[in-house]
């Protein structure tokens, strides 16, 4: 405790920012705003180039198609900004599925939904375990949970898909609230929720921190291991949670439910203005860039493109979403050294 009271000062409360104003500034701009502001101006454009866009019911599909992965993605943000990740989100999400419709048939909605959350949450901690205790890095660690998690999951299913339409459950899945889809909205809970914790909380702080630096995390007093622990185990209480709503929406769930998942969820936290190298992050990123891939898949499906070209469209995409930190940063090392040598050349005679 003296250790992490004297070296407090070393713990930021907020995201670390470069040395010079203007780079601040537009640092925090990028991260907040920019993928909001990406999304919106594909909105526009979608809307006025392809007319079945601009409608309610269309743009209740996209919000509703983002919180599944959003929802996820939540707690992405939380092992990214840490500066590590989990690769096993995807074997995690049909095993947390299966068990939500399989519980919901006999016991009902809550105990169902407890089910995928309390999965996930084993799995996060059996992830946290093996990375913080055991020390294996985050990519072998989850890599082998992957494969462990799916070959139970065709285990226990037989390779068999678990149906159920009970409507207290579907509701969940498929119901609006004040013309919002009800995923959506728990997604949008779990962003506030997930920023508080990163903002408000010491364990906000801590991740923050581990991000910055983990060893000098740790020579200030940050519970490292345990900070780590808790991550993992937030990314698959928020998996478990998504998990539960997408069964509700599909009213099924079996093995190899969404191939690919895990990428998504990456690729859906980086785009939205987290880096991964850690230290820095938004949850407003986060929410902006579910939306963003939601619209894309969206349109492409209005203009008829084939599925193959969908993702390559997709892929060119977020790679030149991602080349923009690249750019950003060279940027702001070129006006840096710029403005640092401004003031030699001005002085007076």
């Amino acid at each position: 405790m003296r250790i992490l009271q004297t070296h407090k000062s070393r713990i930021p409360d907020a995201p670390a920012t470069g040395s010079s104003i203007n780079q601040v500034d537009w640092d925090l701009l990028w991260e907040r705003f920019g993928t909001a502001v990406v999304t919106i101006t594909i909105w526009l454009i979608a809307g006025l180039s392809t007319p079945r866009f601009a409608n309610v019911d269309n743009f209740v599909s996209v919000l509703r198609q983002s919180a599944f992965v959003g929802v996820s993605a939540v707690g992405m943000t939380f092992a990214i900004i840490a500066g590590t990740f989990d690769l096993s989100v995807g074997s995690t999400q049909a095993l947390c599925a299966w068990g939500a419709v399989s519980v919901a048939k006999v016991a009902g909605v809550f105990p169902a939904f407890v089910t995928a959350v309390a999965l996930g949450g084993v799995i996060g901690l059996c992830n946290g375990s093996l990375v913080a205790l055991v020390r294996i890095p985050a990519f072998i660690a989850t890599l082998g949970t992957m494969f462990l998690v799916n070959g139970l999951t065709y285990i226990l299913t037989n390779g068999q898909t678990a149906r159920f339409s009970g409507k207290p459950f579907v509701w969940w899945g498929n119901a609006q609230v004040m013309s919002l889809p009800v995923p959506f909205v728990v997604f949008l809970g779990c962003a506030l929720l997930g920023a508080a914790i990163l903002h408000r909380t010491s364990f906000g702080r801590f991740i923050y921190a581990i991000g910055c630096s983990r060893e000098a995390a740790n020579v200030a007093g940050v519970p490292v291991a345990k900070t780590t622990i808790l991550v993992f185990i937030v990314v698959g209480l928020f998996t478990g949670l998504g998990a539960a709503l997408l069964g509700a929406r599909l009213y099924s769930a079996g093995p190899g439910l969404e191939p690919g998942f895990e990428l998504n969820v990456i690729a859906t936290v980086v785009l939205g203005g987290t880096r991964l190298a850690g230290g820095r992050g938004s949850m407003l990123g986060t929410v902006a860039a579910a939306i963003l891939f939601a619209t894309l898949a969206n349109v492409l499906n209005l203009s008829h493109v084939d599925a193959f070209v969908q993702r390559v469209v997709v892929g060119f995409v977020l790679l030149l979403a991602l080349s923009v930190e690249g750019v950003r940063q060279r940027l702001a090392e070129y006006w840096s050294k710029r403005a640092a040598r401004i003031p030699q050349s001005s002085q007076p005679l």
